[in-house]
């Protein structure tokens, strides 16, 4: 039981640290209805729609992300991130 409830607890914190990076690749976003359209329009690629309400969804941690939209939003979120995510800054 204790390591389930560890395992959802990392979940947990994986999902608002990925939250955390969308809002930090698009600071021109002032709304999460704002960051849900440049995250969408920014992930959706041939054949792989990424939609505003899929976005919304990981912006409220009620879903996870695939592991394919990681590196492209740290990508997005810039050195900073990638060098906070290797050496242990995140708190991932």
């Amino acid at each position: 039981m204790e390591k389930d409830e560890q395992r959802a607890k990392d979940e947990e914190r994986a999902r608002e640290w990925f939250a955390a990076q969308l809002w930090r690749a698009f600071p021109e976003a002032k709304t999460d209805n704002d960051l849900s359209e440049l995250v969408a329009a920014a992930l959706t690629c041939e054949g792989r729609p990424i939609t505003p309400r899929t976005v919304r969804n990981w912006l409220a941690c009620k879903n996870t992300p695939h592991f394919r939209y990681v590196p492209m939003v740290l990508a997005l979120s810039g050195m900073e991130a990638v060098t906070d995510l290797v050496f242990g800054e995140a708190d991932v």
